[in-house]
């Protein structure tokens, strides 16, 4: 199965951004799905009362694909991204976008994240984010 989140190196955890938009347009909006939309990270803080066996990394992917909407601004998307990551104790996330981001765009995400943001080594499509 395809997943969003490709996979964990050392400490980074990657996750396709490419892959969750094309994902997230092939899912249908139901009532409560435009509810969450309103209220996004009302459900990534409601705790569920089973145990839960999945990955850190899992997670993330889960409730991203339940949060994050392509109905909204990629900056959006991703300070919301990368609270959630932050919420399954991520500190290292790095996110392969389908394109590069504007200056203008950059500046936004910086100002709005607890962390830091930037380009994986030189490469202007893949974002670090160090999250504190």
């Amino acid at each position: 199965m395809e997943t969003v989140v490709d996979k964990v190196i050392e400490k980074d955890v990657i996750f396709d951004y490419t892959k969750f938009l094309s994902k997230s347009c092939q899912q249908r909006l139901s009532f409560m799905d435009a509810l969450k939309y309103l209220i996004p990270l009302f459900e990534a803080t409601v705790k569920t009362m089973g145990k839960n066996n999945l990955s850190c990394a899992e997670r993330l992917e889960k409730k991203a694909l339940k949060i994050l909407s392509s109905y909204t601004s990629d900056i959006n998307n991703l300070i919301r991204l990368s609270s959630l990551a932050k919420q399954e104790g991520i500190m290292r996330l790095v996110v392969y976008l389908p394109y590069s981001l504007e200056e203008q765009q950059l500046i936004e995400l910086k100002s709005e994240i607890k962390g830091t943001v930037d380009f994986v080594k030189d490469n202007t499509e893949q974002l670090l984010f160090i999250l504190d």
